[in-house]
Protein backbone atom coordinates (compact mmCIF):
# COMPACT_ATOMS: atom_id res chain seq x y z
CA UNK A 1 0.00 0.00 0.00
CA UNK A 2 3.01 2.74 0.75
CA UNK A 3 4.92 1.62 -2.34
CA UNK A 4 1.62 1.70 -4.38
CA UNK A 5 1.10 5.78 -2.78
CA UNK A 6 4.11 6.35 -3.23
CA UNK A 7 4.47 5.49 -6.88
CA UNK A 8 0.97 7.19 -7.49
CA UNK A 9 2.25 10.64 -6.21
CA UNK A 10 4.23 12.41 -9.09
CA UNK A 11 6.77 13.18 -6.68
CA UNK A 12 7.52 9.38 -6.32
CA UNK A 13 7.34 8.92 -10.02
CA UNK A 14 9.98 12.05 -10.64
CA UNK A 15 12.50 9.94 -7.95
CA UNK A 16 12.08 6.59 -9.04
CA UNK A 17 12.87 7.80 -13.34
CA UNK A 18 16.04 9.93 -11.94
CA UNK A 19 17.01 6.87 -9.88
CA UNK A 20 16.00 4.40 -12.58
CA UNK A 21 18.88 6.88 -14.92
CA UNK A 22 21.38 6.48 -12.20
CA UNK A 23 21.40 2.86 -11.93
CA UNK A 24 21.18 2.00 -16.19
CA UNK A 25 24.37 4.47 -16.40
CA UNK A 26 26.18 2.92 -13.82
CA UNK A 27 25.71 -0.53 -14.36
CA UNK A 28 26.09 -0.08 -18.14
CA UNK A 29 29.34 -2.00 -20.04
CA UNK A 30 31.35 1.28 -19.30
CA UNK A 31 31.22 2.40 -15.87
CA UNK A 32 29.37 6.03 -16.04
CA UNK A 33 31.00 8.13 -13.75
CA UNK A 34 34.25 6.50 -13.22
CA UNK A 35 35.10 5.55 -17.31
CA UNK A 36 37.87 7.84 -18.83
CA UNK A 37 39.83 7.96 -21.97
CA UNK A 38 43.16 8.16 -19.99
CA UNK A 39 44.99 9.75 -23.08
CA UNK A 40 48.60 8.64 -22.91
CA UNK A 41 51.63 10.85 -24.00
CA UNK A 42 49.38 14.11 -24.21
CA UNK A 43 50.36 16.91 -22.60
CA UNK A 44 47.83 20.03 -21.59
CA UNK A 45 47.79 22.64 -23.83
CA UNK A 46 46.59 25.32 -21.43
CA UNK A 47 48.45 23.38 -18.37
CA UNK A 48 51.64 22.55 -19.68
CA UNK A 49 54.97 24.06 -20.45
CA UNK A 50 55.58 25.94 -23.54
CA UNK A 51 57.77 23.14 -24.66
CA UNK A 52 55.38 20.69 -24.07
CA UNK A 53 52.75 22.78 -25.55
CA UNK A 54 54.56 23.08 -28.63
CA UNK A 55 55.07 19.18 -28.67
CA UNK A 56 51.16 18.87 -28.06
CA UNK A 57 50.82 20.28 -32.28
CA UNK A 58 52.05 17.64 -34.52
CA UNK A 59 53.99 19.57 -37.35
CA UNK A 60 52.45 17.78 -40.22
CA UNK A 61 49.35 15.43 -40.04
CA UNK A 62 49.55 12.25 -42.36
CA UNK A 63 46.64 11.06 -44.15
CA UNK A 64 46.44 8.64 -42.53
CA UNK A 65 46.10 9.85 -38.99
CA UNK A 66 42.28 10.11 -37.90
CA UNK A 67 40.82 7.75 -35.39
CA UNK A 68 43.24 4.62 -35.28
CA UNK A 69 45.31 6.84 -33.73
CA UNK A 70 43.66 5.89 -30.33
CA UNK A 71 42.72 1.81 -30.95
CA UNK A 72 41.16 1.51 -27.43
CA UNK A 73 38.58 4.57 -28.29
CA UNK A 74 38.08 3.86 -31.86
CA UNK A 75 36.91 0.48 -30.85
CA UNK A 76 34.33 1.74 -28.21
CA UNK A 77 33.37 4.30 -30.89
CA UNK A 78 33.03 1.58 -33.70
CA UNK A 79 30.39 -0.90 -31.60
CA UNK A 80 28.19 2.13 -30.41
CA UNK A 81 29.86 1.82 -26.55
CA UNK A 82 30.76 5.71 -26.75
CA UNK A 83 27.37 7.12 -27.75
CA UNK A 84 25.46 4.92 -25.58
CA UNK A 85 27.79 6.23 -22.69
CA UNK A 86 27.14 9.90 -24.29
CA UNK A 87 23.06 9.59 -23.77
CA UNK A 88 23.39 7.92 -20.92
CA UNK A 89 26.16 10.90 -19.53
CA UNK A 90 23.52 13.60 -20.92
CA UNK A 91 20.05 11.89 -19.81
CA UNK A 92 20.28 13.45 -16.73
CA UNK A 93 20.36 16.54 -18.13
CA UNK A 94 17.67 16.25 -20.61
CA UNK A 95 15.36 14.44 -18.14
CA UNK A 96 15.84 17.37 -16.22
CA UNK A 97 14.68 20.13 -19.14
CA UNK A 98 11.66 17.91 -19.93
CA UNK A 99 10.93 18.10 -16.21
CA UNK A 100 11.38 21.65 -15.56
CA UNK A 101 9.06 22.12 -19.03
CA UNK A 102 6.46 20.37 -17.78
CA UNK A 103 6.45 21.96 -13.94
CA UNK A 104 5.61 25.45 -15.61
CA UNK A 105 2.83 24.23 -17.15
CA UNK A 106 1.51 22.27 -14.13
CA UNK A 107 -0.96 25.14 -12.51
CA UNK A 108 0.69 27.25 -9.32
CA UNK A 109 -0.96 27.00 -5.75
CA UNK A 110 1.54 29.13 -3.68
CA UNK A 111 1.85 32.59 -3.23
CA UNK A 112 4.55 33.92 -5.51
CA UNK A 113 6.26 37.11 -5.61
CA UNK A 114 5.12 39.38 -7.90
CA UNK A 115 7.18 40.09 -11.50
CA UNK A 116 8.99 36.86 -10.78
CA UNK A 117 7.33 34.51 -13.63
CA UNK A 118 6.48 32.10 -10.64
CA UNK A 119 9.94 31.43 -9.98
CA UNK A 120 10.12 32.74 -6.60
CA UNK A 121 7.98 31.54 -3.28
CA UNK A 122 6.67 33.34 -0.73
CA UNK A 123 7.42 31.42 2.54
CA UNK A 124 4.80 29.47 3.87
CA UNK A 125 3.65 30.24 7.79
CA UNK A 126 4.61 26.68 9.27
CA UNK A 127 1.89 25.26 11.60
CA UNK A 128 1.39 22.18 13.31
CA UNK A 129 0.99 20.36 10.48
CA UNK A 130 4.28 21.75 8.51
CA UNK A 131 6.54 21.79 11.43
CA UNK A 132 5.55 17.07 11.94
CA UNK A 133 5.62 16.69 8.17
CA UNK A 134 9.47 18.97 8.17
CA UNK A 135 11.12 16.35 10.60
CA UNK A 136 9.30 13.24 9.92
CA UNK A 137 12.37 10.48 9.07
CA UNK A 138 12.26 9.03 6.58
CA UNK A 139 9.17 10.72 4.34
CA UNK A 140 11.41 14.28 4.67
CA UNK A 141 14.01 12.37 2.48
CA UNK A 142 12.14 11.26 0.15
CA UNK A 143 9.88 14.57 -0.15
CA UNK A 144 12.98 16.50 -0.69
CA UNK A 145 14.32 14.62 -3.24
CA UNK A 146 11.13 13.80 -5.28
CA UNK A 147 10.66 17.61 -5.04
CA UNK A 148 13.63 18.35 -6.39
CA UNK A 149 12.39 18.16 -9.71
CA UNK A 150 10.02 21.02 -8.89
CA UNK A 151 11.16 23.28 -7.28
CA UNK A 152 11.37 27.00 -8.18
CA UNK A 153 15.30 27.03 -7.68
CA UNK A 154 15.30 24.20 -10.51
CA UNK A 155 13.60 26.70 -12.31
CA UNK A 156 15.60 29.52 -12.04
CA UNK A 157 18.64 27.61 -12.69
CA UNK A 158 17.57 26.20 -15.93
CA UNK A 159 19.20 28.77 -18.49
CA UNK A 160 22.79 28.39 -16.51
CA UNK A 161 22.48 24.74 -16.00
CA UNK A 162 21.93 24.58 -19.92
CA UNK A 163 25.01 26.38 -20.63
CA UNK A 164 26.91 24.41 -18.52
CA UNK A 165 25.60 21.16 -19.09
CA UNK A 166 26.46 21.63 -22.74
CA UNK A 167 29.72 23.03 -22.25
CA UNK A 168 30.57 19.81 -20.21
CA UNK A 169 29.13 17.12 -23.37
CA UNK A 170 31.15 19.46 -25.76
CA UNK A 171 34.14 18.84 -23.57
CA UNK A 172 33.75 15.07 -23.68
CA UNK A 173 33.23 15.20 -27.50
CA UNK A 174 36.26 16.77 -28.19
CA UNK A 175 38.57 14.83 -26.01
CA UNK A 176 37.18 11.34 -26.68
CA UNK A 177 36.42 12.10 -31.04
CA UNK A 178 38.53 15.07 -31.83
CA UNK A 179 41.78 14.46 -30.15
CA UNK A 180 41.79 11.01 -31.27
CA UNK A 181 42.30 12.13 -34.75
CA UNK A 182 45.19 14.86 -33.88
CA UNK A 183 43.48 17.57 -32.75
CA UNK A 184 45.74 19.67 -29.39
CA UNK A 185 44.85 18.31 -26.50
CA UNK A 186 43.40 21.44 -23.95
CA UNK A 187 43.04 20.56 -20.45
CA UNK A 188 43.75 22.43 -17.19
CA UNK A 189 45.23 20.81 -14.16
CA UNK A 190 42.88 20.20 -11.23
CA UNK A 191 45.38 22.14 -8.52
CA UNK A 192 43.79 25.56 -9.35
CA UNK A 193 40.44 24.67 -8.95
CA UNK A 194 41.48 22.85 -5.66
CA UNK A 195 43.42 26.02 -4.25
CA UNK A 196 40.64 28.36 -5.16
CA UNK A 197 37.44 26.37 -3.96
CA UNK A 198 38.55 27.48 -0.48
CA UNK A 199 38.13 31.10 -1.51
CA UNK A 200 34.72 29.94 -3.08
CA UNK A 201 33.69 28.58 -0.44
CA UNK A 202 34.30 31.48 2.00
CA UNK A 203 32.72 33.88 -0.61
CA UNK A 204 29.82 31.89 -0.87
CA UNK A 205 29.41 31.21 2.83
CA UNK A 206 29.98 35.21 3.94
CA UNK A 207 27.49 36.07 1.45
CA UNK A 208 24.79 33.83 2.37
CA UNK A 209 25.59 34.50 6.04
CA UNK A 210 24.76 37.78 5.39
CA UNK A 211 21.49 37.77 3.72
CA UNK A 212 20.15 34.94 5.84
CA UNK A 213 21.41 38.20 9.02
CA UNK A 214 19.09 40.21 7.06
CA UNK A 215 16.45 37.64 6.45
CA UNK A 216 16.29 36.91 10.51
CA UNK A 217 16.16 40.64 11.27
CA UNK A 218 13.38 41.44 9.02
CA UNK A 219 11.33 38.40 10.65
CA UNK A 220 12.06 39.80 14.26
CA UNK A 221 11.15 43.33 13.01
CA UNK A 222 7.72 42.01 11.80
CA UNK A 223 7.37 39.44 15.05
CA UNK A 224 7.90 42.89 17.40
CA UNK A 225 5.19 44.78 15.03
CA UNK A 226 2.99 42.05 15.80
CA UNK A 227 2.82 41.84 19.17
CA UNK A 228 3.29 45.81 19.31
CA UNK A 229 -0.03 45.56 17.59
CA UNK A 230 -1.85 43.36 20.00
CA UNK A 231 -0.66 45.41 23.29
CA UNK A 232 -2.04 49.06 21.79
CA UNK A 233 -4.99 47.23 20.60
CA UNK A 234 -5.39 46.12 24.39
CA UNK A 235 -3.91 49.25 26.14
CA UNK A 236 -6.97 51.30 24.27
CA UNK A 237 -9.20 48.75 25.16
CA UNK A 238 -8.57 49.14 28.72
CA UNK A 239 -7.59 52.64 28.74
CA UNK A 240 -9.32 54.69 26.89
CA UNK A 241 -13.47 55.26 26.28
CA UNK A 242 -15.48 53.02 24.10
CA UNK A 243 -15.77 55.70 21.39
CA UNK A 244 -11.89 56.40 21.86
CA UNK A 245 -10.82 52.67 21.46
CA UNK A 246 -12.92 51.86 18.89
CA UNK A 247 -11.70 54.50 16.60
CA UNK A 248 -8.08 54.12 17.36
CA UNK A 249 -7.77 50.47 16.97
CA UNK A 250 -9.12 50.22 13.16
CA UNK A 251 -5.54 52.43 12.44
CA UNK A 252 -3.48 50.17 14.24
CA UNK A 253 -3.31 47.60 11.31
CA UNK A 254 -3.44 50.16 8.70
CA UNK A 255 0.34 50.53 9.66
CA UNK A 256 1.18 47.53 9.01
CA UNK A 257 -0.59 47.03 5.92
CA UNK A 258 0.51 50.68 4.43
CA UNK A 259 4.29 49.34 5.17
CA UNK A 260 3.99 45.78 3.15
CA UNK A 261 2.78 47.88 0.37
CA UNK A 262 5.62 50.45 0.96
CA UNK A 263 8.08 47.28 1.34
CA UNK A 264 6.93 45.62 -2.06
CA UNK A 265 6.35 46.38 -5.82
CA UNK A 266 3.30 48.78 -6.59
CA UNK A 267 2.15 45.77 -9.14
CA UNK A 268 1.85 43.13 -6.19
CA UNK A 269 -0.80 45.28 -3.83
CA UNK A 270 -3.46 48.21 -4.32
CA UNK A 271 -3.59 50.54 -1.04
CA UNK A 272 -7.08 51.14 -1.47
CA UNK A 273 -7.84 47.30 -1.84
CA UNK A 274 -5.09 45.89 1.26
CA UNK A 275 -6.93 49.13 3.43
CA UNK A 276 -10.20 47.72 3.09
CA UNK A 277 -9.25 43.83 4.13
CA UNK A 278 -7.26 45.68 7.11
CA UNK A 279 -10.45 45.82 8.60
CA UNK A 280 -10.22 41.71 9.75
CA UNK A 281 -11.36 38.49 8.56
CA UNK A 282 -15.07 39.65 8.63
CA UNK A 283 -15.66 42.51 5.79
CA UNK A 284 -18.81 42.73 6.75
CA UNK A 285 -19.11 43.80 10.19
CA UNK A 286 -20.37 46.98 10.80
CA UNK A 287 -20.14 49.73 13.65
CA UNK A 288 -17.03 48.54 16.38
CA UNK A 289 -15.84 45.53 14.32
CA UNK A 290 -15.48 47.47 11.24
CA UNK A 291 -12.21 48.71 9.46
CA UNK A 292 -11.19 52.27 8.30
CA UNK A 293 -14.29 54.33 6.32
CA UNK A 294 -13.93 54.98 2.45
CA UNK A 295 -13.24 58.51 3.59
CA UNK A 296 -10.33 57.32 6.02
CA UNK A 297 -8.75 55.71 3.38
CA UNK A 298 -8.94 58.01 1.37
CA UNK A 299 -6.78 60.06 3.83
CA UNK A 300 -4.24 57.99 3.66
CA UNK A 301 -4.67 57.56 -0.51
CA UNK A 302 -4.32 61.22 -0.80
CA UNK A 303 -1.90 61.97 1.97
CA UNK A 304 0.64 64.81 2.05
CA UNK A 305 3.13 64.53 -1.41
CA UNK A 306 6.29 63.21 -0.01
CA UNK A 307 4.82 61.46 2.80
CA UNK A 308 4.65 57.61 3.07
CA UNK A 309 1.45 55.85 4.11
CA UNK A 310 3.28 54.04 6.78
CA UNK A 311 5.05 57.56 7.97
CA UNK A 312 1.41 59.09 7.74
CA UNK A 313 -0.40 56.63 9.68
CA UNK A 314 1.52 56.68 12.77
CA UNK A 315 1.13 60.40 12.97
CA UNK A 316 -2.69 59.63 12.81
CA UNK A 317 -2.08 57.19 15.59
CA UNK A 318 -0.08 59.43 17.71
CA UNK A 319 -2.60 62.26 17.08
CA UNK A 320 -5.73 59.95 18.41
CA UNK A 321 -3.03 58.91 21.58
CA UNK A 322 -3.10 62.91 21.94
CA UNK A 323 -7.02 63.23 21.74
CA UNK A 324 -7.70 60.40 24.36
CA UNK A 325 -6.88 62.73 27.11
CA UNK A 326 -5.59 59.66 29.08
CA UNK A 327 -3.42 60.00 32.27
CA UNK A 328 0.36 60.92 31.83
CA UNK A 329 1.30 57.17 32.40
CA UNK A 330 -1.09 55.40 30.37
CA UNK A 331 -0.27 57.68 27.27
CA UNK A 332 3.33 57.64 27.79
CA UNK A 333 3.33 53.87 27.72
CA UNK A 334 1.03 54.21 24.31
CA UNK A 335 3.63 57.15 22.82
CA UNK A 336 6.70 54.44 23.39
CA UNK A 337 4.51 51.56 21.41
CA UNK A 338 4.44 54.48 18.37
CA UNK A 339 7.69 55.17 18.78
CA UNK A 340 8.96 51.24 18.49
CA UNK A 341 7.06 51.05 15.14
CA UNK A 342 8.31 54.09 13.79
CA UNK A 343 11.87 52.24 14.81
CA UNK A 344 11.10 49.15 13.12
CA UNK A 345 9.88 50.82 10.48
CA UNK A 346 13.01 52.93 10.05
CA UNK A 347 14.93 49.14 10.06
CA UNK A 348 12.80 47.81 7.32
CA UNK A 349 13.42 51.30 5.15
CA UNK A 350 17.03 50.55 6.27
CA UNK A 351 17.35 46.90 5.00
CA UNK A 352 15.32 47.15 1.85
CA UNK A 353 17.52 50.30 0.97
CA UNK A 354 21.13 48.90 1.29
CA UNK A 355 21.60 45.18 -0.41
CA UNK A 356 24.59 43.97 0.52
CA UNK A 357 27.28 45.72 -1.41
CA UNK A 358 26.79 45.17 -5.09
CA UNK A 359 30.76 44.83 -6.44
CA UNK A 360 30.86 42.17 -3.57
CA UNK A 361 27.63 40.56 -4.90
CA UNK A 362 28.77 40.71 -8.65
CA UNK A 363 32.63 39.41 -8.08
CA UNK A 364 31.08 36.30 -5.80
CA UNK A 365 29.02 35.59 -8.86
CA UNK A 366 31.60 36.08 -11.80
CA UNK A 367 33.58 34.21 -9.66
CA UNK A 368 31.59 31.11 -9.92
CA UNK A 369 30.28 30.88 -13.12
CA UNK A 370 33.96 30.66 -14.33
CA UNK A 371 35.06 28.46 -11.81
CA UNK A 372 32.36 26.21 -13.56
CA UNK A 373 32.67 27.02 -16.80
CA UNK A 374 36.18 25.72 -16.69
CA UNK A 375 35.80 22.96 -14.51
CA UNK A 376 35.12 20.10 -17.35
CA UNK A 377 38.59 21.19 -18.72
CA UNK A 378 40.39 19.78 -15.98
CA UNK A 379 38.08 16.96 -14.63
CA UNK A 380 37.57 14.89 -17.93
CA UNK A 381 41.11 13.90 -18.29
CA UNK A 382 40.03 11.62 -15.13
CA UNK A 383 36.41 10.80 -14.92
CA UNK A 384 35.45 10.67 -18.79
CA UNK A 385 31.96 10.32 -19.10
CA UNK A 386 31.45 11.34 -15.70
CA UNK A 387 32.37 14.91 -16.43
CA UNK A 388 29.04 16.09 -17.66
CA UNK A 389 27.27 14.66 -14.62
CA UNK A 390 29.27 15.58 -11.83
CA UNK A 391 28.95 19.41 -13.79
CA UNK A 392 25.53 19.38 -13.10
CA UNK A 393 25.80 18.10 -9.69
CA UNK A 394 28.37 20.99 -8.66
CA UNK A 395 26.70 23.63 -10.94
CA UNK A 396 23.18 23.13 -9.41
CA UNK A 397 24.52 23.10 -5.54
CA UNK A 398 26.70 25.43 -5.97
CA UNK A 399 24.52 27.76 -8.27
CA UNK A 400 21.86 26.88 -5.91
CA UNK A 401 23.35 28.69 -3.02
CA UNK A 402 24.14 31.72 -4.37
CA UNK A 403 20.44 31.93 -6.36
CA UNK A 404 18.82 31.65 -2.83
CA UNK A 405 21.06 34.28 -1.47
CA UNK A 406 19.97 36.79 -4.34
CA UNK A 407 16.19 36.14 -3.27
CA UNK A 408 16.22 36.32 0.22
CA UNK A 409 18.70 39.36 -0.26
CA UNK A 410 15.18 41.46 -0.45
CA UNK A 411 13.57 39.67 2.77
CA UNK A 412 9.99 41.51 2.62
CA UNK A 413 9.30 40.17 -0.89
CA UNK A 414 9.53 36.76 0.13
CA UNK A 415 8.50 36.71 3.91
CA UNK A 416 4.59 35.98 4.30
CA UNK A 417 4.05 39.68 5.39
CA UNK A 418 0.02 39.40 3.81
CA UNK A 419 -0.69 36.37 6.44
CA UNK A 420 1.07 38.31 9.08
CA UNK A 421 -1.07 41.76 8.51
CA UNK A 422 -3.96 39.36 8.30
CA UNK A 423 -3.71 38.03 11.68
CA UNK A 424 -2.93 41.85 13.17
CA UNK A 425 -6.15 42.81 11.51
CA UNK A 426 -8.51 39.99 12.08
CA UNK A 427 -7.03 40.13 15.70
CA UNK A 428 -7.91 43.86 16.40
CA UNK A 429 -10.95 42.89 14.88
CA UNK A 430 -12.03 40.22 17.15
CA UNK A 431 -11.54 42.44 20.10
CA UNK A 432 -13.53 45.12 18.98
CA UNK A 433 -16.46 43.53 17.86
CA UNK A 434 -16.43 41.07 21.41
CA UNK A 435 -15.99 44.23 23.67
CA UNK A 436 -18.60 43.73 25.54
CA UNK A 437 -18.53 40.14 25.83
CA UNK A 438 -14.46 40.23 26.60
CA UNK A 439 -15.86 43.18 29.79
CA UNK A 440 -17.97 40.97 30.56
CA UNK A 441 -15.71 37.92 30.72
CA UNK A 442 -13.26 40.10 33.31
CA UNK A 443 -15.98 40.88 35.35
CA UNK A 444 -17.22 37.59 36.17
CA UNK A 445 -13.74 36.58 36.93
CA UNK A 446 -13.30 39.27 39.38
CA UNK A 447 -16.64 38.11 40.91
CA UNK A 448 -15.18 35.03 41.02
CA UNK A 449 -12.39 35.55 42.93
CA UNK A 450 -13.78 38.20 45.45
CA UNK A 451 -16.67 35.05 46.17
CA UNK A 452 -13.36 32.85 46.75
CA UNK A 453 -12.01 35.50 48.87
CA UNK A 454 -14.86 36.06 51.01
CA UNK A 455 -15.02 34.12 54.53
CA UNK A 456 -17.61 31.59 54.67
Amino acid sequence: MVTGEFLRNRRGVRLVAVAAALVLAVNFGQAFLSAAPHLVNRTSILAGSIRSSIAAFPRSRPSHVGMAADPGIAAAMDSGGFWAQLALAISPAILIEVLVEMEKARPRTREYVINSDDQISVQIPYQIGNWEKHRRNPDRIWDTLGGLMSSSLLRRLQGPLFVLNALSVFVLVYASILVPQGWPVISLQPLPFTLSSFALGLLLAYRANNVTARYIKARDIWGDMLNISRDLTQQSSQWASREDFANFAKWVPAFTTSLMCGLRSPDAHDLTKELKEAAGGDLTLQGEGAGLSEEEIQLIVERPQGMLAHHYVTHILRTKTKLMDLPLEQRALMESNITRFINDMGACENIFATPVPVMYTKNTSTFLFLWLFFLPWALQGSIGAGVVFSQQLLSFFLLGIEDIAVQIEQPFDVLPLKKICFKIANEGQIVRANFDALEEAAAVSQRLKQKELKPA
